[in-house]
């Protein structure tokens, strides 16, 4: 072969490069054939010892591949580096394909691990929506406590007046009960009762003839209730286990503390006429579930739904905020799967970088040790 069928050749090869890349590596073999042929050498000689131009075109872009992926280090660039390689035969293509693979599961991962993390703030934002645009929370609603007397104006405005004091709360009609803030306010009328236990013992309550008496076993129990300056009594309400308020028509408010910070609780609320209303409450205050039975009527809230039966036709309602906490539960995951992809990319990278660069050493010996000889 001569030297201009050879730089030819060459050239073709090198095609998929800059030009000015193939350029220089064609000045360069032009100069050293040169070199050769005036150190008296033959030219089919110098040729023939520089090997078949196919193979020398494919270790030269193994090398460019390699310097442009040093430059700037990308997928596509080290890709490309991988792909040169495979075509020296250095990588088997058999061991190519899993790597491939690899890097469909890894971009896999990324878009699955993005996707639950997108979920996750999208379900804190929904739930988290109502503290910062004041818009309605999702799943049961609060259900407080309170009663209206309807009988004439003058009770309506009385009823109005002390419904914006807004700490102050009567479970259902029952008067010698109220609720001020944290405390139990008693009130009791002529024959109403109270029964508790405390954390600090047993107080029994009634009022007889419009005389209070107490009854106690405890000092520790009495010194727990607080006399208030309109003459009720009232007790912290976390230092109450149980109470049941009754009054001579035979109403009745039943409260049971269901943790150990008195916070969460069990109301029960029944009349003589067989109407009762059963409350459960959170540490929070919010209501977790209500039923409230009237005859054969009833309304049963509970685990995000509500149903309303009349006896005869039953409505159910799911309501639609839970969904947003398996988007919240979904953020965790995705955070932590987004961390550990990109731990396992980076070590990914290590290794296959480790691995061109050993690759490319091999490459660039025998293209010095070519030239040399």
């Amino acid at each position: 072969m001569k030297q201009d069928e050879f730089i030819e050749a060459l050239r073709r090869e090198l095609s998929s490069l800059p030009k000015q890349a193939v350029d220089e590596i064609v000045a360069d073999y032009r100069e050293y054939i040169g070199d050769a042929l005036a150190a008296g050498r033959r030219e089919e000689d110098v040729i023939a010892a520089l090997g078949d131009p196919v193979k020398l075109a494919r270790e030269l872009k193994a090398q460019a591949n390699y310097r442009q992926w040093q430059s700037r280090r990308s997928v596509g660039n080290l890709l490309r580096v991988m792909v040169s390689i495979a075509g020296l035969g250095l990588l088997n293509v058999l061991l190519l394909v899993p790597l491939m693979l690899y890097l469909v599961v890894l971009t896999i991962g990324y878009v699955a691990f993005t996707g639950l993390t997108i979920a996750g703030i999208v379900g804190v934002v929904a739930l988290s929506g109502h503290h910062l645009f004041s818009t309605p929370s999702h799943g049961i609603p609060s259900i407080h406590f309170g009663s209206s007397d309807h009988g004439n104006a003058g009770d309506a405005d009385t009823t109005a007046a002390s419904s914006s004091k807004g700490d102050e709360e009567s479970p259902g009609n029952l008067k010698d009960l109220r609720i001020v803030g944290d405390r139990f306010v008693f009130d009791l009328q002529d024959g109403s009762s109270v029964s508790m236990v405390t954390r600090a013992g047993p107080i029994k309550m009634r009022n007889d003839d419009d005389e209070l008496k107490i009854e106690t076993p405890s000092d520790g129990a009495r010194q727990l209730l607080s006399k208030e300056k309109d003459g009720t009594l009232s007790i912290r309400r976390d230092e109450v286990v149980t109470l049941d308020v009754r009054n001579d028509d035979d109403d009745r408010v039943s409260f049971v503390s269901a943790g150990q910070d008195g916070k969460s609780a069990r109301w029960k609320m029944s009349s003589d006429d067989g109407d009762h209303v059963e409350i459960e409450e959170d540490a929070h205050g919010n209501t977790s579930s209500l039923i409230a039975k009237s005859g054969s009527d009833s309304v049963q809230i509970r685990n995000g739904s509500v149903d309303i039966d009349d006896g005869q036709d039953r409505i159910r309602v799911h309501a639609s905020g839970g969904k947003y906490n398996y988007l919240v539960a979904m953020l965790p995951i995705g955070v932590l799967g987004l961390l550990f992809w990109v731990w396992l990319t980076r070590m990914s990278w290590r290794a296959v970088t480790r691995y061109v660069m050993r690759q490319i050493d091999v490459v660039s010996e025998r293209l010095e040790r070519d030239q040399t000889s």
